[in-house]
């Protein structure tokens, strides 16, 4: 994938997140519905007070559960704002002490909202992507000037050798070392960015897995008249699969992540084969 395409998936697992949120999010008020209207009757009689528990510590947990995934993906976007921007206000820093009107053309730099890292606050996410896409529309200006200076350089060497008396070897010198600080910078700042798209994606991944499992779980117990969503991923989230129940699926996470006496290696293609086929699953 190249920057555009990574961050894209990144996104498109956000949308896919909040689209299993509010799907779980409406099966527990329909759950809520459903226990306010047996209460009025189990009201009715002291001796029944109690036959409701169940159902209402059922959807409390789930209420609590789907609290803590979103306030937890929250902060992941939050600190993924952080982490942009603090890319960011690098790059403007390395660059100050280069003559920029060369590189880039007008506007492209803008003054985005201070990251805090003290005080949790939520950020826009039109903003994390205004400044992802500053900073990729940064490196390929600079990368394409890099190739402009990359062929005056060759044109200096050549003029240089066929004119003989004219000495400008070291001004081809001093082209070709900023050239060269340029392209470091770049290549630095393309490894962070490729850094941040590992773990970010990482972290989607795992967040759609573990509400996939929650959502699994809710519609192995109740049964739900669901329709299906199809992600840009091609993500479905649907209704449980009828021919996996619920002990088969225990089954799968009990016995796919036994590492016991395993090396690494092992170790790893174990967990990348349980992640396949629990996906499918729960897919």
């Amino acid at each position: 994938m190249n920057n555009n395409e990574d961050f894209l998936y990144i996104e498109d697992c956000k949308n896919d997140i909040y689209a299993l949120i509010k799907d779980i999010n409406d099966k527990c008020t329909n759950l809520e519905d459903l226990y306010k209207e047996y209460l009025q009757e189990v009201l009715k009689h002291d001796t029944h007070l109690m036959s409701l528990d169940v159902l209402f510590f059922q959807i409390e947990l789930t209420y609590e559960d789907i609290k803590n995934y979103k306030c937890l993906f929250n902060e992941f976007l939050s600190r993924m704002y952080g982490m942009y921007y603090k890319l960011y206000i690098k790059i403007i820093h390395s660059l100050k002490d280069i003559k920029l009107d060369n590189i880039f053309g007008n506007n492209i730099f803008f003054k985005p909202t201070p990251f805090d890292d003290l005080n949790k606050r939520e950020y826009n996410f039109d903003e994390t992507e205004k400044i992802h896409n500053t900073i990729t529309s940064i490196i390929t200006s600079i990368t394409q000037y890099i190739s402009k200076q990359k062929y005056s350089i060759e044109d200096d060497e050549v003029y240089s050798k066929t004119h003989k008396g004219i000495n400008i070897n070291q001004l081809v010198f001093e082209k070709t070392h900023d050239n060269e600080i340029l392209l470091q910078k770049t290549k630095l700042f393309n490894n962070i960015l490729e850094n941040y798209y590992e773990y970010q994606k990482k972290f989607v991944r795992r967040m759609l897995l573990k509400l996939k499992v929650l959502q699994f779980q809710i519609n192995s117990d109740i049964e739900f008249e669901t329709t299906k969503r199809e992600s840009k991923n091609n993500v479905i989230v649907n209704n449980y699969i009828e021919t996996t129940n619920d002990e088969q699926f225990q089954s799968c996470i009990l016995d796919g992540l036994n590492l016991t006496n395993k090396n690494v290696e092992d170790k790893k293609n174990i967990c990348k084969k349980f992640i396949e086929s629990l996906s499918r699953c729960c897919i």
